[in-house]
């Protein structure tokens, strides 16, 4: 019997000790429970509530010239501005930029609504599908020279229009290497990203002189002063071939054989652009590019190509290769009837661009020159942007820009000139006066789809498309 009582006591004792025991874990899994909550409740606000200051808006401040962060400082501002409205926590891993150049908002109007033709359906172009649009402002409708040159390494060094450094005409006073500026391009490739540079026009020009960051304003040596090669200048091409941004491109698609090398394949499909620089100190660009590859080859193994034909470039499996350079016209790719299309060199070259666990910039420059049908090269494009691979991961831009800029040796923009000489302007023809206004300089749109495109709108200066790029790039998640 008292063994009995014994038990019944010890019994309850430990009934008494396991109540608390489990008293006690629900406590401290309660309270875990709470704090992991709380938790994600601030990271979700402060996501949902992005920057507040220059030191959390991110971009590669390492890797600007000291006379270009003053300036992706500056940018904050605006880049705070747009982050606030921004919401998601996603981030692009690759960014692709199609720039159109030669249409504008009231070309883009005119084209997407025909009027001649009234049983013929309005059709908008899918870039009028993407969820945010911003204007970038022009600074050419300024009081200073506007150079199409200089406009293009404002737009992808993000230095203001009026600061961009001259190109120098003495090359032993140049500026230290790292002092110079560097496009988002470089920057891209400092980082590690994959890049892409693809053209329908030369690949020397304004645009791929800037991106290559040149700093000269000749295409090859046969325009080149006497003085300046003497000072060891270098003219474009031969910067964009050996250059560090040139030689580190993945993938360079475009014109310009006739820039690059003295002796050129001529055929009626393919001519000589007579109007355009030509090379004439025997060099072969093509041929040492492939010579430094295969010198790069034999310390870290890599496969290139260099491709001239439209077939070859078809043919080509681009997924296996590192490095391509497609030369696929003497001069720009209109005068090649049987170039490729854009399409094709927009395929080809996200195929090899994509690599598990790195990222990409890719720049397409869609050059349409005066006489060209719009309506049409347009359309190319919406085909081309219609066809892309869907990529979560990317955020695409179309930036559509009239490319218009005053002559070289003007002191004034157009849209200055015009004021000044109100007087002439109207005793002028309505038609005169309708074409000088057309031809003034305009702001440029900017549409935008992908990952944190919803920081692309408003009113912008046209530095904001650099420090826009750069800060999405320098926050890209990196997936296997």
């Amino acid at each position: 019997m008292v063994t009995a009582q014994r038990t019944k006591e010890v019994c309850q004792i430990v009934r008494l000790k396991s109540t608390q025991v489990f008293l006690v874990a629900g406590t401290c899994l309660l309270t875990v429970m709470i704090t992991l909550l709380c938790i994600g409740l601030m990271t979700r606000y402060e996501v949902q509530n992005e920057v507040a200051n220059v030191a959390d808006v991110d971009y590669w401040k390492d890797r600007v010239a000291p006379s270009q962060k003053i300036w992706y400082d500056k940018g904050i501002d605006e880049l705070n501005e747009a982050l606030r409205s921004s919401k998601g926590p996603q981030y692009p891993r690759n960014v692709r930029i199609f720039l159109v150049q030669g249409v504008d908002g009231r070309d883009l109007a005119a084209l997407r609504f025909p009027t001649r033709d009234i049983s013929q359906e309005n059709e908008n172009f899918l870039w009028d599908q993407f969820p945010h649009l911003v204007r970038l402002k022009n600074s050419c409708s300024q009081q200073f020279p506007c150079q199409v040159e200089r406009v293009s390494k404002a737009l992808w060094s993000g230095i203001p229009l009026d600061r961009v450094p001259e190109s120098p005409t003495d090359c032993r006073d140049l500026v230290n290497a790292t002092k110079t500026p560097l496009s988002i391009l470089r920057q891209a490739q400092l980082a590690g990203l994959r890049t892409g540079f693809v053209t329908t026009q030369r690949i020397t020009g304004s645009t791929g002189a800037a991106l290559a960051n040149t700093h000269s304003n000749y295409e090859c040596d046969e325009r080149m002063p006497l003085g300046s090669s003497k000072s060891g200048c270098q003219d474009i091409a031969r910067q964009l071939i050996s250059g560090e941004t040139g030689k580190s491109l993945n993938v360079i698609i475009g014109g310009g054989r006739q820039m690059l090398s003295s002796l050129v394949p001529v055929s009626k499909w393919d001519p000589v652009d007579e109007l355009l620089c030509e090379s004439s100190d025997g060099r072969n660009l093509l041929k040492e590019w492939r010579n430094h590859k295969l010198r790069e080859s034999k310390i870290n193994p890599i496969k290139f190509e260099l491709v001239q034909r439209t077939d070859e470039l078809e043919s080509l499996n681009a997924s296996s290769f590192d490095h391509i350079l497609g030369i696929m016209a003497n001069g720009d790719l209109s005068g090649n009837a049987k170039a490729p299309s854009l399409q094709l060199m927009v395929e080809k070259s996200i195929e090899l661009l994509k690599k598990p666990g790195q990222g990409y910039l890719l720049i397409v420059e869609q050059f349409i020159q005066s006489g060209m049908d719009k309506r049409k090269e347009l359309q190319l494009l919406n085909d081309t942007l219609a066809n892309l691979h869907k990529d979560q991961d990317a955020l695409t831009l179309v930036l559509l820009t009239n490319a218009m800029y005053p002559k070289p040796t003007l002191d004034v923009s157009e849209e200055t000139e015009t004021i000044e000489h109100l007087s002439d302007t109207f005793n002028a023809s309505e038609l005169e006066m309708q074409q000088r206004l057309y031809q003034m300089p305009s702001e440029s749109l900017l549409f935008a789809r992908g990952p944190k495109s919803a920081i692309f709108h408003g009113i912008r200066k046209e530095t904001f498309l650099a420090h826009a790029v750069s800060h999405v790039l320098s926050r890209s998640r990196t997936k296997p």
